[in-house]
């Protein structure tokens, strides 16, 4: 079962239209997915599920680096290079272009996005919500955004430990890659103030937060509804 809920489309005319937002009921981690594949009956150790898990990263990020795309019924990954080349005798300039890896659905998660079950809910039910952004360097409201800028966002259940690397405010490009926030001045549940990244490249971002709430040992998360951009 999978909540969702809706809020208005800024990206049309229409007054009523709405969009979807998935609402997780958490975030799984690397440590999460390792205790499931040990539970009481699977005959697994944690040793063996810890070596099994180092031996496939190491082993698709050698294979992406040598050359090779990933087709698996899990996830497909394929390279991909950005930036213009000026032409035929050009070659790759890593201050110009970059190599990215895009992963896509493999048939397995296709088939479970067809068989899992969605429940509307009211959009204040979610454990995390993002009502704001702002950055202060353009003193306004707006979805543009500049590495380095001071910025703002309002909302609920906010608050964080940034000591925790998998607790955090993030800036998710659109090929996956994710940057921390690492300078904060404000950290309350109803408000966050806190210094955009340095090195976002031009591009749309989500804004994602992360965190694990007093009284639970649980990692939440939750985003902002428009997309932040960064233009070049």
């Amino acid at each position: 079962m999978l909540d969702y809920y809706l809020y208005l489309n800024s990206l049309t005319e229409a007054p009523n239209d709405c969009v979807a937002k998935p609402a997780p009921i958490r975030v799984l981690t690397r440590e999460d997915l390792i205790k499931e594949c040990c539970k009481e009956g699977t005959g697994i150790t944690p040793y063996e599920a810890e070596g099994l898990f180092k031996r496939l990263e190491t082993v698709i990020t050698e294979s992406l680096e040598n050359g090779y795309s990933i087709n698996t019924p899990l996830v497909n990954i394929s390279p991909s290079i950005t930036g213009v080349f000026d032409d035929f005798n050009d070659s790759f300039d890593g201050n110009r272009h970059k190599l990215r890896f895009k992963a896509t659905p493999g048939v397995l998660l296709k088939k479970s996005a067809e068989n899992t079950r969605l429940q509307k809910i009211d959009r204040k039910k979610s454990e995390i919500d993002i009502y704001s952004f702002v950055d202060h360097n353009l003193e306004k409201e707006t979805n543009l955004i500049k590495s380095g800028n001071l910025a703002e966002i309002k909302g609920k259940k906010l608050k964080l430990d940034p000591t925790d690397d998998n607790q955090g405010i993030f800036f998710v490009a659109e090929d996956g890659t994710e940057h921390r926030v690492s300078v904060y001045a404000k950290n309350t549940d109803g408000t966050q103030v806190f210094q955009i990244p340095d090195g976002l490249e031009a591009g749309d971002y989500e804004l994602v937060i992360r965190n694990i709430p007093n009284n639970s040992k649980k990692l939440y998360s939750g985003s902002f509804d428009k997309k932040l951009t960064v233009k070049a």
